[in-house]
């Protein structure tokens, strides 16, 4: 709104970090955050510009103060403490459908192609090749970099089976008490724990080591020592991680600008339905949704796809919250209400499913610039303030004016 608003007063951006340095304490109150921002309150002649960041700020510090209100009783809770939570609607059905079919695809094929192999030959460690090629077809699905986390698990693997032979045949033969185990096995972890601290680049390979060590020095009772079964059952762990490495190197999982592309279709989907009539989702529960899957690709590497889904993610937002605001409008028949209705038939000819619509957006946009001014100087006192209500519509609007074209899907990630 500040980059839309180049008659702010003067003193905005002072004012606006003095806020965001008391809302960083801990105990900041309503009482402090109104002595602050109180100089930014609009006079009596002020335009709807004025109106609309006053508001758009009040209504942030409201938020603010009750979420940290919030966090503060739920970290200093007791275990005996109750809480009475809105209810929230469940957001597991909305994750990518597709993505999830084609993990469960990968994983079926590599299940099927492991068990038939050691059904066909009977090979006795078979059991430990599908339970690893299981644990990584599941586990790494949702890895942002499954390839590189397979590698580590694999070169794990081997170091383990080369360093637990030695150990097993080489030591173990000759311990007969438990606490002889424990003295060499505190200090082997102890050390490998520090290694781990100390070398960043490798924590993942040393926490692993450790992690892994005991399924392989495992001792029974009595204990047995046979090469035969200790090299089957080793070699049936890393041809296991090795057909999950084949089944995601044959069935690869989905870029994540294609699922970048998925989930903006989706939040595009849900937004039509914030215009229809009756929508299926309340303000809060499209809230959700944003958020929900926003947070879907987190943990991606492709900053460019998670940068498109943030920018859809935000615009659509503060679209939907601009529309609720307009439907809660007043009813009467006046020409103001006439302008609501205008405003919202005018945003359900610039979004559709598929993207934006640019030649109806660019007109939209000096539609909603061209009421936000004749607004402005009505004679109802309620102009100004519908005024101001349409021009957030205008400044979130005026973001898509980057957007790519409708049906146009390239790198940019639309």
């Amino acid at each position: 709104m500040l980059l839309n608003w180049p008659t702010a007063p003067a003193r905005t951006r002072e004012i606006l970090e003095s806020l965001l340095n008391e809302l960083a304490h801990t105990n900041a109150d309503a009482l402090s955050v109104a002595r602050i921002i109180a100089p930014l309150a609009p006079p009596a002649d002020a335009d709807y510009r004025h109106i609309a960041f006053w508001k758009r700020l009040r209504y942030f510090c409201r938020l603010y103060l009750v979420s940290s209100r919030w966090l503060t009783r739920i970290e200093n809770a007791t275990a005996v403490t109750e809480f009475n939570v809105p209810s929230a609607p469940a957001l597991a059905r909305h994750t990518d459908q597709a993505e999830a079919l084609w993990n469960g695809v990968r994983t079926f094929c590599a299940l099927v192609m492991v068990g038939a192999w050691g059904i066909s030959t009977q090979w006795q460690a078979c059991a430990a090749a599908l339970t690893l090629a299981a644990i990584c077809c599941v586990l790494y699905s949702v890895s942002p970099s499954p390839f590189k986390s397979l590698t580590l698990l694999m070169r794990t693997l081997i170091l383990l089976s080369l360093f637990s032979f030695v150990v097993k045949f080489g030591l173990m033969v000759q311990i007969t008490d438990l606490w002889q185990f424990l003295l060499f096995l505190f200090p082997l972890l102890t050390t490998m724990q520090l290694l781990k601290l100390q070398m960043p680049k490798l924590a993942g390979l040393w926490g692993q080591l450790i992690v892994f060590m005991g399924s392989f020095i495992s001792v029974t009772n009595p204990p047995v020592y046979d090469y035969a079964s200790f090299l089957n059952d080793n070699l049936g762990k890393i041809i296991g991680v090795g057909l999950a490495w084949l089944a995601f190197a044959i069935i690869s999982p989905g870029s994540d600008a294609r699922k970048s592309r998925r989930h903006i279709r989706a939040l595009r989907r849900h937004f039509v339905d914030q215009l229809s009539r009756r929508p299926q989702h309340s303000e809060h529960e499209f809230e959700s949704l944003v958020y929900h899957h926003i947070s879907q690709l987190s943990n991606s590497q492709d900053a460019l796809a998670r940068r498109w889904l943030l920018r859809w993610g935000v615009v659509l937002l503060n679209c939907s919250h601009v529309v609720w605001q307009l439907r809660e409008w007043e009813t009467r028949s006046d020409p103001l209400s006439q302008v609501r209705d205008l405003c919202i038939s005018l945003l359900r000819d610039v979004m559709s499913e598929r993207g934006v619509q640019q030649r109806p957006l660019a007109s939209t946009l000096q539609e909603l610039q061209r009421i936000c001014d004749a607004l402005n100087h009505h004679h109802q006192p309620a102009a100004k303030e519908l005024a101001a209500v349409i021009w957030r519509l205008w400044c979130a609007l005026s973001q898509l004016e980057q957007a790519p074209i409708a049906v146009t899907l390239t790198e940019r990630t639309t």
